[in-house]
């Protein structure tokens, strides 16, 4: 290391704040309640992702779509996969050729997983892919209120960068199978340093850690649909969160002088609202010009952004608030939080005050709502809320705290603003994408359910996981709506391996057919029975479960060979053309369970098919809630209906157990 990198790193090490410290004190301290850890050594790389059986993939893969396609579908589709498993056949020879990778690579799954769920995504980032997390709402008095907050927000963000560049951060442990077992930290180290740059073809996600530049010392601050660079580190040492403070309130002035003015320079965020080959051909044109491309070079290489947001104008949603409110299974507030971190609810409130190709991009509005819209691609979503959590402990510390003011802060330069060069057939490009962003947010249907009957000490009681029961209330939810079940997504973590990301959990197993088929009023199965079919549902979902999570999963594995066909000239085989394989892959529910410990935060994401559910919910001990997401233009979904009916299934099934718990 350098002299220059090495004080700097000194310096920046001695900045911590000891709020910080404590936070790592106590995760350790829980850690060792938690776990033994002599059993485990975390200085060993971790073990690489086990290839799985071919045999045992198929068959998991034949049980996934039995209940979901025609028996005419499934009798084809099975003859498929013995032609394919045949001894010599390609799907040997594929198998063989995957051994063979995996050998080499540390992850094999890892870069065609990240080419096929988001580099090769065309499809808008927000609402489509971007996920939000919603903090506790703030209660700011007035605009000083809400700079200081974000100037805390700041130096607690910070404060946990330090730590991460320092590889200081307590290493995740497995809470089941395995416990204390170390898990991947790689995702972390890529939450403040990567950024998507979208392409015509495929996008490209980037690392700004390089040889050549020296690490960004500064974030981008949006106010009024402007940029300006706010250096968070001069001459070595961090902003002072009175500093910090300063500084934005001077970001605020002047986006308030230039708003309505030529010197505004707004709504070039709108541009990254775009499909992704639409914004990689608006931003070639924006790099001819070299004022822009120091723009986009200081946004590409920033730390993280944050957007000062205006007050929100609701009226546009008024309709379905009061539908909402009449049924009382829509907190409308929690509702309006997740617009504004979402989308920023439309181009006349807050929508183009965003840059959504960042990885991290942290929301303070003048009304309190606070939150972070995330790039999905770097990270999953437990790795935000780790971040998230130690922010709010950290700011919880800070409130017992008396800010005093810093004698140098006319000595610091004035944070400058991004000015760009704008052609006419750009402005044209940023009015379309105003425009189809508008439509975008107008049929995004999204409901908050708080369901309050029990919590995830519920399920406990009747010996089930409370994952298991959630997702299995949500097939009776879906059933009693359609009288079917479709192709279900739950993602399950792999980190226990190298560079481990996620597989895919399916809830939709012939098991939960059996059983949603016994509650329907129209059944003769006694309640015993009803039981004893949800409890084999529970038992064939906790198992796919553990096989996911210990590396065994089918739908990695089916990609990955379906990818080496192609990309090694085997030749694609028919399973893979087949209407199966496709009906399998079209996930009509898109679910996964993303819990926090503060009260009043929870994530929430739009569709991934235009027919289909989003659904992340947040078991907490008493109450479970449900972020669920569809979109009006289709006919056949509604949010509110899909609520309606995940409350009586959840009923239901409490009834059930009720009746047979010991």
């Amino acid at each position: 290391m350098s002299s220059l990198a090495s004080r700097r790193t000194s310096i920046l090490a001695a900045n911590k704040s000891l709020c910080l410290q404590k936070y790592i004190d106590n995760l350790l301290k829980k850690q060792r309640e938690d776990c033994d850890y002599t059993k485990w050594d975390v200085t060993k790389p971790l073990p690489k992702l086990p290839v799985p059986s071919l045999k045992e993939s198929l068959e998991k893969y034949l049980r996934c779509i039995m209940p979901i396609v025609s028996e005419q579908v499934y009798k084809k589709t099975e003859h498929l996969v013995m032609e394919f498993l045949k001894e010599g056949g390609i799907g040997e020879k594929l198998q063989a050729k995957l051994i063979e990778i995996a050998d080499e690579k540390d992850n094999w799954a890892y870069d065609w997983w990240l080419n096929d769920m988001y580099l090769l995504n065309k499809l808008p980032l927000p609402i489509n892919s971007n996920p939000a997390m919603i903090f506790p709402k703030e209660n700011f008095e007035d605009e000083d209120d809400q700079l200081r907050f974000t100037a805390r927000l700041i130096s607690g963000i910070m404060d946990y960068k330090c730590v991460i560049d320092q590889k200081e951060l307590p290493v995740d442990r497995c809470t089941c199978r395995e416990k204390g077992q170390p898990l991947c930290m790689e995702q972390y180290y890529r939450l403040f340093s990567s950024y998507r740059i979208p392409g015509e073809d495929k996008d490209k996600l980037v690392n700004s850690k390089t040889h050549l530049l020296l690490e960004p010392e500064h974030v981008i601050v949006l106010s009024r649909n402007q940029m300006f660079v706010l250096d968070v580190i001069v001459n070595f040492t961090r902003l002072s969160d009175d500093q910090l403070y300063h500084q934005l309130k001077r970001i605020k002035r002047q986006s308030e002088e230039d708003e309505n003015t030529s010197n505004a320079f707004t709504n070039v965020g709108f541009l990254t609202s775009l499909s992704r080959d639409e914004w990689a051909r608006a931003r070639l044109e924006l790099l001819r010009d070299s004022t822009n491309r120091d723009c986009i070079d200081m946004i590409e290489r920033c730390i993280f952004i944050v957007c000062l947001d205006k007050k929100v104008n609701y009226c546009s949603n008024k309709e379905n608030m009061d539908v909402d409110n009449d049924t009382e299974l829509c907190k409308t507030s929690l509702r309006d939080y997740a617009f504004q971190m979402l989308h920023g609810c439309s181009s006349e409130n807050n929508s183009g005050n965003r840059w959504f190709d960042k990885t991290m991009q942290f929301i303070i509005s003048e009304d309190g709502i606070c939150g972070l819209s995330y790039e999905h691609s770097p990270a999953e979503g437990i790795v935000v809320i780790e971040l998230s959590e130690h922010l709010f402990r950290y700011l919880e510390e800070k409130r017992k705290q008396k800010l005093y003011r810093m004698p140098s802060i006319c000595e610091l330069p004035i944070p400058r603003k991004l000015r760009w060069r704008i052609s006419d057939s750009i402005n044209t490009q940023i009015d379309k994408a105003k425009l189809s962003f508008d439509e975008r947010i107008e049929d995004l249907d999204l409901l908050v359910l708080k369901f309050e009957k029990f919590g995830r000490d519920f399920p406990k009681k009747v010996k089930t996981s409370p994952d298991t029961f959630i997702q299995l209330s949500m097939q009776l939810a879906y059933y009693k709506l359609y009288n079917r079940l479709v192709s279900t997504y739950e993602s399950a973590s792999t980190r226990r391996f190298r560079h481990g990301r996620v597989d895919n959990i399916r809830a939709n197993s012939c098991e939960a057919l059996s059983w949603v088929q016994s509650m329907h009023p129209d059944s003769n199965a006694s309640k015993k029975e009803k039981y004893e079919l949800f409890m084999k549902a529970v038992q064939y979902q906790t198992d796919l479960m553990i096989d996911n999570i210990l590396g065994k999963g089918m739908d990695c594995h089916l990609l990955v060979l379906k990818q080496i066909s192609i990309e090694y000239n085997f030749g694609i085989p028919e399973l893979f053309l087949d209407e199966s394989y496709n009906i399998s892959n079209h996930f009509s529910l898109s679910t996964s369970q993303i819990p926090t410990t503060m009260e009043g935060s929870f994530m929430c994401y739009g569709p991934v098919v235009h027919d289909g559910y989003g659904c992340a919910y947040n078991p907490k001990p008493n109450y479970i809630l449900f972020a669920i997401s569809s979109f009006k233009s289709c006919t056949t979904t509604s949010s509110k209906m899909f609520a309606e009916s995940l409350e009586r299934s959840l009923n239901e099934i409490y009834d059930l157990c009720s009746e047979f718990m010991k």
